[in-house]
């Protein structure tokens, strides 16, 4: 065979080993399908996210020990940080059409009374809701009512200074004295506490007196510090006010004094924060409270502490909503509503009436174990004023900041 012929042959022979060559792949890859993988092992996560491996912190994030929540970053911090959960929705209820004041809980607790200052009547809200008059007695702009805690009875104080002591059950009036200011009964409203202020700063003073005025007794002079002196008589009866005027502290701290009836050398509380607002739980064992400073961005931030007299300040936990006390209520010594604000500004509790009328949403506090839930309400435009729980825990009475209306959420 020629070196011709041998080329050509060769050339044939590659031509046809290529054909078959692409042929063969064509076959196997697309008339057979792509090759099995190789299959997964038992240590292999099928079905689910790569494991990310071990790694650390989240830079930015607040780091917690096993078994904490997570504090809100630029909140106040401390021990108990609260967390948030969602809750099944609640019931709103329209209560009373009307202006109302000075709502607060009726001594049965089972509901509330309020003031109308448009009859100048005062009504009371029973367990299902109904609003009936309290009694027959009228009295026309009235500047605040201070009511019993287990009658119907209270002090009204008007703008030109007069004050009367008026019992629903006994139907009994009493003038109390211009020159006193401020007014709040005992637990169990065996007394009344007051400032009796008196033309000289030496003839003022912190007083207590019977409901009717008499047996009208000096306990601490007040001077010329009486606006630093604030009623807040404890549900154990042991202490009766408190001031703020303590030592003067680091920036952005507060010493506070508690008050007794027998000059107790009650121990004073140190609080990170200024303004504060407390609010005592049924039996007086808890104090919950509201202060401000720059940690919280001048918002008002809730904390708790013991209010027994022996351990009173001890085991204070943060609590990560910003609002004020006064739009808490306790339902037991264990559970507290608090009403916050949405969309709360910096710098608001050096102006609180500016943001009054703000919505509020409605958290449910559980202190011993440091949880708070947030209530799905079914109408998010209210601003919550007086709240008010009833004793079965069933609704949150309360009345409307903007409009002065009575709702009531149902909370079962």
């Amino acid at each position: 065979m020629t070196d011709r012929n041998k080329k050509i042959l060769f050339a044939v022979f590659f031509i046809i080993f290529s054909i078959g060559m692409g042929y063969g792949m064509y076959y196997l890859f697309f008339r057979l399908g792509t090759a099995p993988t190789t299959p997964t092992t038992p240590t292999e996560l099928t079905g689910g996210l790569p494991s990310a491996g071990t790694g650390g912190p989240t830079p930015g994030a607040t780091t917690t020990q096993p078994g904490e929540l997570p504090t809100t970053p630029g909140a106040a911090g401390g021990e108990g940080a609260i967390g948030a959960l969602p809750e099944a929705s609640t019931k709103l209820r329209l209560l009373h059409d009307g202006v109302t004041q000075s709502v607060t809980t009726r001594p049965d607790g089972s509901g509330a009374r309020f003031y109308n200052p448009e009859d100048g009547r005062f009504y009371k809200v029973g367990a299902d809701g109904s609003v009936t008059l309290l009694g027959d007695k009228q009295y026309f702009n009235v500047e605040n009512v201070n009511w019993g805690n287990t009658k119907d009875e209270m002090v009204v104080e008007f703008p030109d200074g007069t004050n009367y002591y008026y019992n629903f059950e006994e139907k009994k009036q009493v003038v109390l004295p211009k020159h006193w200011e401020e007014f709040e009964f005992a637990p169990n409203d065996s007394k009344l506490e007051s400032k009796s202020m008196g033309v000289d700063a030496d003839n003022r003073f912190l007083i207590t007196a019977n409901p009717d005025g008499t047996e009208a007794r000096a306990l601490e002079p007040l001077g010329n510090n009486a606006d630093s002196a604030f009623l807040s008589w404890a549900p154990h009866g042991q202490i009766i006010a408190y001031t703020d005027r303590g030592q003067v502290q680091a920036e952005n701290q507060q010493e506070v004094i508690f008050v007794g009836q027998n000059h107790e050398n009650f121990k004073s509380i140190y609080t990170v924060g200024r303004g504060f607002l407390p609010n005592w739980s049924p039996t007086g064992k808890q104090i919950m409270y509201s202060v401000f400073g720059n940690e919280s961005n001048n918002k008002p931030t809730l904390w708790v502490i013991s209010g027994e007299p022996n351990t009173l300040g001890a085991n204070r936990r943060a609590i990560q909503l910003n609002t004020w006390a006064d739009k808490c209520a306790w339902s037991d010594d264990q559970t507290v509503y608090c009403a916050v604000p949405q969309d709360l500004p910096f710098n608001a509790a050096l102006s609180r009436k500016e943001f009054e009328t703000l919505p509020d949403d409605v958290y449910r506090i559980s202190v011993n174990t440091g949880v708070a839930t947030k209530l799905m309400l079914p109408d998010l435009t209210h601003a919550i004023g007086n709240p008010v729980i009833t004793d079965d825990g069933g609704q949150m009475i309360f009345s409307d900041v903007a409009t002065g209306k009575l709702f009531s959420y149902d909370l079962k």
